[in-house]
């Protein structure tokens, strides 16, 4: 099953660019995050061609194979260097995680509709803005504030 193009005008293609302002400076998680935009700009050339239940299929398990591995990463990072945000920043991976999977779960059941796109691209843009360009750069900002300050004791 395809979108319709009647289904597909209702849908607002987002795309979002990687600066490299975005970085917290750990580059490892730097490359997790632009892959997170790569991902979302890749749902958007999806819906720009036409949206097949398969596309939705393979970028919700990208989702949950970047997000185990990303935020287990994260966390790691935050516990080694003692961030004082860490439990805010695992209450908001957990959530982001259950979100993710009810939508996975509406889409096994319900199959491929505007309201799945939507909510996928709603959840994702507003945890790129609010959480990466959040909260995750008060964490890099504080990682290498910490680097630096071992880094003097050296």
């Amino acid at each position: 099953m395809l979108l319709s193009f009647k289904q597909l005008s209702r849908v607002k293609i987002i795309v979002m660019q990687w600066k490299d302002e975005f970085k917290i400076g750990i580059p490892i998680i730097d490359t997790q995050h632009k892959q997170l935009f790569l991902c979302e700009n890749e749902l958007s050339e999806a819906l720009s061609q036409g949206l097949r239940p398969s596309a939705i299929d393979k970028f919700l398990t990208q989702m949950g194979f970047y997000v185990t591995r990303h935020f287990a990463m994260e966390e790691q990072y935050m516990e080694q260097s003692f961030y004082p945000g860490l439990p805010e920043q695992i209450e908001a991976h957990r959530s982001f995680t259950q979100r993710f999977t009810e939508i996975q779960e509406e889409f096994t059941q319900k199959g491929l509709s505007p309201n799945i796109v939507h909510a996928i691209q709603n959840e994702l843009s507003a945890w790129i803005k609010n959480h990466v360009l959040g909260l995750d750069l008060a964490f890099g900002a504080y990682y290498q504030e910490k680097e630096k300050e071992k880094n003097s004791q050296s």
